[in-house]
């Protein structure tokens, strides 16, 4: 908007439009005088060409302006307030002129400042918003003819750079996380829903296995078809969950469900033990059987089974009771083909070693029933039949020497007996620096009451088991590596084989063994040892 501007003199000193003090108030309006005019004694100022009784003057609109009365004073014109041209575009000669405009010479103001005519200009100092607030203006912006700043521009490259990022991030994403892929079912190529299950495939129709049935606890069928819906492998891992994700390119194979069980409610009851037990002062009854068992009495146990679907309940004795009393017996293993080998006289140097030989390569395992004082000074193959989960048992400290002869416990004082099974334990837990359970192997089969005490009840509290043999190779006699190998061979299900691993050449046993064991094994047969016969078949309840 145009600023009223003070006029300067001739001297160049900018004269104030208020009197005499050359300054104004703030705020008030400048009072204007006329350079070289002065007012008359009234105080009023000479004739104005604008004054009453001539033509009023134009404004910039064209339009006529009120005469200023005579007797008031010309005030400078306000912040904003139009100001008239240098120029007047009414001049004469002007087609356009306006029939109110007086001549140029008629005006005493038309010869500049220096007639006393107030110098006004045009001078941007701002610009108002619509609100009416002045707003101060920027370098290049509002102010005619100054140049504008031009706005900086994008390169095209870089909107280009930044489409083909966005576009190629998006495109990787969908190659790495496409909305459906390829699987293979059952060797066909199928395509598939990202994140789809087992059971999502099934429901395509991509496959269509056969459920399960639902079993009872008594082996019948409790529901048709309610077993597991189908089994599954995916990418060579067997599973028979529905909801396993099916991943991409993956390799899945569905078939029909296996049969389940029915969850059932299980009750467990106390089978109480008996007396009874055998006459411990038979020797023959040693013979008998292969285990010989002294026992105070131990209870059984049997848990029902009620099904909770088809309500059947099934009651099955999981332990049998063992009555009081002296028991001999051969286990039952109900047909498995289970054979306990077990040697004699040992550690032996060589023998023992070449023994273990064979029965790793076998998969087998055998009992070694050892001679205590010959335990230490053979301790790394003592160490070894442990470590390569074979059971070691004693066979006395000497081999009942002495009042024994070698060959009796049932000879020997109460006192020499215990001593020669208890030093016999305590050699081979100090080797191998760990208990072992009191199984034992009295020398010559001699465990039997007599008129002069009764071994067995002597050494009840020492030894659990005593085990004797259901089929003797006789392999201390050397019969030959065939006959020893045709006695093996002749073993059934849950028979102790005798044999020996010290105490003389033992190599026909070795040769024997090399000739029955593949041949056994062929034929289903396991190897194991006297605790682990015991502890999975038990002692019959009726023996």
């Amino acid at each position: 908007m145009p600023r009223f501007k003070y006029p300067e003199s001739d001297d160049g000193q900018r004269h104030s439009a208020s009197s005499g003090s050359g300054s104004h108030f703030k705020g008030q309006p400048a009072t204007v005088r006329h350079a070289g005019v002065q007012p008359d004694s009234h105080g009023d100022a000479p004739a104005n060409p604008y004054a009453a009784g001539h033509a009023a003057s134009p404004n910039a609109t064209g339009r006529a302006v009120a005469p200023v009365p005579a007797d008031q004073t010309q005030r400078a014109p306000q912040a904003g307030a139009y100001v008239p041209p240098a120029t007047n575009p009414y001049a004469a000669g002007d087609p356009y002129a306006s029939p109110y405009q007086a001549s140029y010479e008629d005006n005493p103001y038309a010869s500049g400042p220096s007639t006393g005519a107030v110098e006004m200009g045009h001078e941007q100092v701002g610009s108002r918003s619509r609100d009416g607030r002045r707003h101060k203006n920027t370098a290049g912006q509002g102010v005619p003819g100054a140049p504008r700043k031009r706005r900086r521009r994008v390169p095209a490259i870089v909107v280009v750079l930044l489409v083909l990022a966005v576009l190629g991030g998006g495109g990787a994403y969908l190659y790495f996380n496409p909305p459906i892929y390829r699987v293979n079912v059952n060797g066909t190529d199928r395509m598939v829903r990202a994140g789809s299950t087992l059971q999502d495939v099934v429901d395509e129709g991509f496959a269509s296995p056969t459920a399960g049935d639902l079993i009872a606890v008594d082996g019948s069928v409790c529901k048709e078809g309610g077993g597991d819906p189908f089994e599954a492998t995916v990418n060579g891992t067997e599973t028979a969950d529905p909801t396993t994700v099916v991943p991409r390119h993956a390799v899945v194979q569905i078939n029909d469900g296996n049969d389940t069980d029915e969850e059932c409610t299980e009750t467990t009851e106390t089978l109480p033990h008996g007396e009874g037990g055998e006459d411990m002062s038979s020797f023959n009854l040693y013979w008998a059987g292969s285990m010989h068992v002294y026992s105070n009495g131990e209870d059984g146990e049997q848990v029902t089974r009620t099904g909770n679907v088809s309500g059947i309940s099934v009651t099955e004795v999981t332990k049998q009771p063992v009555d009081a009393g002296y028991h001999v017996y051969t286990t039952n293993t109900n047909g498995d083909k289970v054979i306990a080998l077990t040697f004699d006289d040992g550690p032996w140097p060589g023998t023992t070693s070449e023994i273990l030989d064979i029965l790793k390569e076998n998969d087998a395992h055998a009992t070694f029933f050892e001679i205590g004082n010959q335990v230490a000074e053979n301790a790394d193959v003592v160490k070894r039949i442990h470590d390569e989960g074979n059971q070691i048992a004693t066979h006395t400290w000497d081999h009942a020497s002495g009042s024994g002869g070698g060959v009796d416990l049932t000879k020997m004082s109460t006192d020499e007996q215990i001593q020669e099974v208890d030093k016999g334990f305590q050699a081979i837990e100090d080797v191998l620096g760990t208990s072992v359970t009191r199984v034992m192997r009295a020398p010559g089969g001699n465990y039997h009451a007599t008129s002069s005490g009764n071994i067995i009840t002597n050494l009840a509290d020492h030894v659990t088991a005593e085990i004797g043999w259901n089929v003797d190779t006789e392999d201390w006699r050397r019969p030959g590596a065939q006959a020893i190998a045709d006695r093996i061979m002749s073993a059934q299900p849950g028979d102790v084989v005798l044999m020996h691993d010290g105490g003389g050449d033992r190599s026909q046993t070795v040769e024997a063994l090399k000739i029955a064991l593949p041949q056994l094994k062929a034929q289903g047969y396991r190897f194991v040892t006297i605790d682990e016969l015991m502890s999975s078949y038990g002692m019959p309840s009726d023996d």
